[in-house]
């Protein structure tokens, strides 16, 4: 029997959950730490989750007391918790999954790297989408040296359900880190697998055009003077039948004050081994508008895939050979939460390494927290995955001189700390 405790029970948790118990009938969930035991309950629930002799405790704290009694923790708790959490089940050494972004700030990362330096492998981060067949096919085409030397990767994420971030809790972004945070980490993550290389530093920009605006912070659609000309209001949403993440109900105005999240980002990223990436996230597409993929280039040959699509394509460079293959998945984030309930199983019976590190998701956080500096500021930032005890590195970005070679502009890194 493997005993399970999971501090914060919102949805992912619940259907994490569920995947674990569907892949090992021996998993008992035998404890919870939230303070809406109701809404935990019936989360469980609504997965179907066997849930029976599982104590519900009020916090964090009082679950970690017993924690003698379990062999394994799951963290899905809000973002800006996790890391905290995660410290507080550092000490007990025992098999963790935490969900993503494992930190939400350059402070947290340093203080996770600290608590769990050289037990990175024995904790297993939200990563479904390298562990999905899709990119695992991808993977395979790319090591095996069809595309020849790779030197570029365009990705894409064009979310059909994006108003889930200016609608609903996730607009907070004191409670999330911001869109990258909630969104690239998964991409940058398979980026970094494909190529193979250290990314050495990024360069973000973001715009607010759609969302965001002067209405008021606290404003909801059932107190809006406007709602009835709002596309977003809950009557226009029932008309058409199509949310797009915004929520069916009552729900924030994603035209307010408060909204400090871009509606569209882009980031260009260079690597160790001269190759470099360009990503762009946009939360304003809707319906089969969606796209979440890449094109990858290669000497040899390009290869593009979406998940969307649950399609790759292979184009050769020198021959006149094009290849098509469909790889389907059925369950929730195309196949790949399955899979990363099967690796920590793995992992609590001591049979695995984790195949999505802790390591893994502080490097992506890390890219994160610079892409959300560099948004910001207008900088290229460097990336630095943290030490233990190391200071925050002094950032210049680069700039380039008539005649093409790079130099270090000293006033604009003046402005950078």
């Amino acid at each position: 029997m493997i005993r399970l405790g999971v501090i914060g029970m919102g949805r992912r948790a619940a259907h994490l959950t569920a995947m674990l118990q569907k892949a090992d009938s021996e998993v008992r969930l035998a404890a919870v730490a939230d303070p809406r035991p109701e809404m935990a309950r019936k989360r469980l629930a609504d997965v179907k989750v066997d849930d029976a002799g599982a104590h519900v405790f009020p916090t964090a704290d009082s679950l970690l007391e017993c924690a003698d009694r379990l062999d394994a923790l799951l963290i899905g708790s809000n973002c800006e918790s996790h890391t905290p959490i995660a410290l507080k089940c550092a000490g007990l050494r025992l098999p963790l999954f935490i969900e993503k972004p494992v930190a939400i700030s350059h402070g947290q990362l340093q203080e996770l790297a600290a608590a769990f330096a050289g037990r990175e492998s024995n904790v297993v981060v939200s990563f479904p989408l390298r562990m999905t067949p899709l990119y695992r096919r991808v993977a395979q085409i790319v090591d095996s040296g069809r595309l020849g030397v790779v030197n570029h990767i365009q990705a894409f994420n064009y979310v059909p359900y994006g108003g889930v971030y200016f609608g609903q809790w996730y607009r907070d972004f004191d409670l999330t880190g911001g869109l990258w945070l909630q969104k690239a980490t998964h991409d940058f993550d398979y980026i970094n697998q494909l190529l193979k290389a250290a990314p050495r530093s990024i360069a973000a920009t973001g715009s607010r055009r759609v969302f965001g605006g002067a209405m008021p912070a606290d404003l909801r659609c059932s107190g809006c003077s406007s709602a009835d000309e709002c596309l977003e209001s809950p009557r226009a949403i029932e008309k058409r039948g199509d949310d797009g993440g915004m929520g069916l109900g009552d729900h924030d105005c994603a035209f307010s004050t408060s909204i400090r999240h871009h509606d569209a980002g882009s980031a260009l990223i260079t690597y160790s081994n001269g190759a470099h990436a360009a990503y762009s996230q946009n939360f304003v597409t809707r319906r089969s508008a969606a796209w979440r993929g890449a094109r990858i280039t290669g000497y040899r040959a390009t290869l593009q895939f979406d998940w969307y699509k649950e399609s790759l394509t292979v184009i050769d460079h020198h021959s006149n050979t094009v290849d098509e293959i469909k790889v389907s998945a059925s369950e929730e984030h195309y196949g790949g939460d399955a899979m990363l309930a099967r690796n920590f199983l793995d992992v609590i019976r001591g049979e695995d390494f984790s195949q999505s590190t802790l390591a893994d998701g502080i490097l992506s956080a890390t890219m994160c927290v610079a892409a959300q500096r560099s948004e910001e500021l207008g900088t290229f930032e460097s990336i630095d995955p943290p030490t233990p005890g190391a200071p925050r590195p002094r950032i210049r970005p680069p700039h380039h001189a008539a005649n093409g070679s790079q130099k270090y502009d000293e006033g604009a890194a003046a402005n950078v700390i």
